[in-house]
């Protein structure tokens, strides 16, 4: 049986996203998506600009949806510079390989992704990876 991705979760994987923002000096959104892509948890620190929950939302959806970090959607974007659009048109939204979504897995499962917004893409992978390594148990939320 497949873990659920639980409020409780993503809560726990969002304080320490935001603490690594604040190690980071930075004002950033965070947005836990379960598998299907849905909303758990948003958050938008103060000082962060308004537009970095939608972006931050779009990558975590895009790594549910593809199965893959963002950032790694650079390559097959490139490859075939169609294809994403493609997929967005069948999906409902705009797939994006901006880095900073990356998935939450359990197994081989995917069970929903993380993803961060307000920063330069560096410091969003490096605060999403906090908050994923809260959920691979690698580290305490």
């Amino acid at each position: 049986m497949t873990e659920t991705l639980t409020l409780a979760h993503a809560q726990g994987i969002t304080d320490a996203v935001v603490a690594a923002a604040r190690t980071n000096a930075v004002a950033i959104s965070v947005v836990v998506v379960d598998a299907q892509g849905a909303d758990v948890l948003t958050t938008r620190m103060d000082g962060a600009p308004g537009f970095t929950p939608y972006v931050a939302r779009q990558k975590a959806r895009s790594a549910v949806a593809l199965r893959s970090d963002s950032a790694d959607l650079l390559q097959l974007q490139t490859d075939y510079p169609e294809l994403l659009p493609l997929i967005s048109d069948g999906v409902g939204f705009r797939v994006t390989s901006l880095a900073g979504g990356l998935v939450l897995t359990r197994g081989d499962s995917v069970v929903g992704a993380i993803a961060v917004s307000g920063a330069h893409p560096d410091v969003d992978v490096a605060c999403a990876t906090a908050g994923r390594a809260v959920w691979d148990g690698t580290r305490e939320a």
